[in-house]
């Protein structure tokens, strides 16, 4: 199940660093911002129910494809929309929206990975689930 909270969250976090690392740190600070927002939207995703890998990789890849559209959106309108412009944007968000599909994926899976790491992970009955109580309630059944 999408969390929308939880990507809207992270896509606007992604957005506000693309912009600031952007200018200082040039592409590898676009794809740094994506995975970082990606990672927050997983890690809040996480703390409200208990996410498989594949759903934590989908809240990334979400958060990759929204924040790669905004900014081709807004590069386009920042152009004046010129079509010289809008041909070289088809290409150049062909490369920039799968690259942040793929970063987006891998920075849900590390988001996952921190909230099961740090706890924080929700489940179905609204309850953290510990592992020494897994290994306790195993032991009885034994």
């Amino acid at each position: 199940m999408i969390n929308q909270k939880s990507v809207l969250i992270g896509t606007l976090i992604s957005i506000i660093l693309l912009f600031l690392l952007g200018t200082f740190v040039g592409l590898f600070g676009f794809y740094a911002a994506v995975f970082i927002g990606a990672l927050v939207a997983t890690f809040l995703a996480s703390g409200k129910a208990q996410l498989k890998v594949v759903e934590s990789g989908l809240h990334g890849i979400i958060v990759g494809i929204f924040t790669g559209v905004i900014y081709i959106l807004f590069t386009y309108a920042y152009s004046g929309f010129s079509k010289v412009v809008a041909g070289i944007l088809i290409y150049f968000a062909l490369v920039l929206i799968g690259g942040f599909i793929i970063v987006g994926a891998l920075g849900g899976i590390v988001g996952l990975l921190i909230s099961v790491k740090s706890g924080n992970i929700g489940s179905d009955n609204n309850e953290i689930i510990k592992p020494e109580e897994k290994i306790d309630n195993s032991e009885k059944n034994d």
